[in-house]
């Protein structure tokens, strides 16, 4: 049995998203074999099923109650101007703080034996790098995002700068020394290729997993919800300013938030000033999640069009799908197209109208909402399936001289 590590620094329920890959991908891992041990210094250790394991790396911060508030800590400082300048493109200290960390890595590496390492996210690499220089283990990368365009987006940097150029180059480094890159679009993959001067890249996509078993009739009055983390690069702004217009025309519509995100203050200012209410929801549990979207009739996935969100497929998307939800989103292309290819969905130009307008066709067309939720549905069966991710990592796996 090939045993795989997969190194994620973050709490589950920090960045949504990427939890739910980490833990698609182990699962989908395990269906076929593999065992799987997910490493981070934010949760303690336990079981999610028979052969994929949670296995803490830091075992004082889970005793003291400290992983919480030093993750909250070290996600204001990723977005604090003097933190990037002076910490984060700073390769020596970099090195340096993979190094502490990479000491007990390498000890539960050595523990169980593990086959292979993969590193969930850029600031994983170097640990993974530094834990395994003398274990003859292969790394593998997996990038959800890009850092150094992420804070381009956020407006910390800008790409002409040194501190672009900086992080450029770390990455650059890193991605030189591991086994295999991985990425979530075609659009990654050629950036990664470009930018980086790297050959193995493969694409293992997002995906998702069948929630219901049928779309069960639904009445007004209407409900779209919106899942995803409240960020800055997810343009949620666009669907707090659609909800009047789309409240001109169904009056009694109900719109759900996510609770979450670093960027719910100014979600929660935007629509005291323009009067409208959102409802704002968390369920921690993940089958009372999918139980209260499959009850909704809209999902939106708003972004900002620029190059990090274009690279990055969001995992919401096929939340959607995975309970026959019709999907809305504004036309950035990219992952979009998938929208208007498969007709699961309507893409929308990017203004408050012209997105309220998308949703409205849906909700004033019963027989476009099942069409959609249907076609949606069954793409989450037949293609964007996390199994089929799972099975495309493990054959490159194999190809690295790792068996089952």
């Amino acid at each position: 049995m090939v045993k795989v590590a997969m190194l994620f620094l973050h709490p589950f329920s920090g960045s949504l998203g990427s939890t739910v890959r980490v833990k698609e991908l182990a699962i989908g891992l395990s269906k076929l074999g593999a065992e799987v041990y997910i490493l981070t210094p934010y949760e303690k250790d336990h079981i999610i099923n028979g052969n994929v394991y949670v296995k803490s790396i830091s075992k004082m911060w889970q005793r003291f109650g400290l992983s919480l508030p030093l993750y909250r800590l070290s996600r204001y400082a990723y977005y604090n101007r003097f933190f990037v300048r002076h910490f984060l493109s700073n390769e020596r200290l970099f090195v340096r703080i993979s190094e502490a960390s990479a000491q007990l890595i390498a000890r539960i590496l050595k523990k169980f034996d593990i086959d292979i390492i993969q590193a969930e996210q850029d600031a994983a690499v170097m640990p993974s790098l530094r834990a395994t220089k003398d274990l003859n283990i292969p790394v593998v990368a997996d990038l959800h995002n890009i850092t150094s365009e992420e804070l381009v987006s956020a407006g910390l940097i800008k790409r002409k700068n040194k501190e672009f150029k900086d992080l450029q180059e770390i990455t650059k480094k890193m991605l030189s020394q591991v086994d295999l890159s991985i990425v979530v679009s075609e659009e990654m993959q050629h950036y990664v290729a470009s930018n980086y001067n790297v050959r193995d890249i493969v694409v293992v996509p997002p995906g998702g997993r069948p929630r219901i078993q049928n779309i069960e009739k639904k009445v007004p009055p209407f409900k779209v919800v919106y899942s995803g983390l409240v960020s800055y690069r997810e343009h949620v702004d666009l669907f707090v300013r659609s909800m009047k217009h789309i409240s001109k025309e169904f009056p009694n519509t109900n719109y759900f938030m996510t609770k979450k995100g670093e960027s719910l203050k100014n979600a929660e200012r935007l629509a005291a000033r323009l009067t409208v209410r959102p409802n704002y929801f968390w369920y921690p549990r993940q089958d009372e999640f999918y139980k209260f979207l499959s009850s909704c009739h809209v999902g939106v996935v708003p972004s900002l069009d620029d190059l990090a969100r274009k690279m990055g497929t969001p995992v919401k998307l096929f939340d959607y799908l995975s309970v026959g939800l019709p999907v809305v989103a504004n036309a950035i292309g990219a992952w979009t197209n998938i929208i208007k290819d498969e007709k699961i969905g309507i893409l929308t130009d990017n203004d408050p109208k012209s997105f309220a307008s998308g949703v409205l066709k849906l909700l004033s067309t019963p027989t476009l909402l099942r069409e959609y939720g249907e076609r949606g549905l069954t793409l989450i069966r037949t293609r964007f399936n996390w199994d089929n991710s799972a099975k495309i990592l493990l054959s490159h796996y194999k190809k690295l001289g790792v068996h089952l």
